[in-house]
């Protein structure tokens, strides 16, 4: 169950971040994710990993208007 609550919040963390950077929203997702490795945070550098995860996975799979 929990993994499945992780993943569901992952996605709709990667729309919101969608809406909100656009084309840059992987990008950003990946500097949150380093700066949180480097800051030594296990689990929220695991969660932002989904993220970026899920916003690539939007993007593969979402109609090319829901891109941008």
């Amino acid at each position: 169950m929990r993994d499945q609550e992780v993943r569901r919040n992952a996605k709709d963390t990667a729309l919101s971040m969608i809406r909100l950077h656009g084309l840059r929203a992987q990008a950003v997702a990946l500097e949150r994710t380093a700066e949180l490795r480097q800051q030594g945070d296990v689990a929220g550098h695991d969660l932002w990993q989904q993220i970026h995860a899920a916003i690539c996975e939007l993007r593969r799979t979402a109609p090319e208007a829901a891109r941008a």
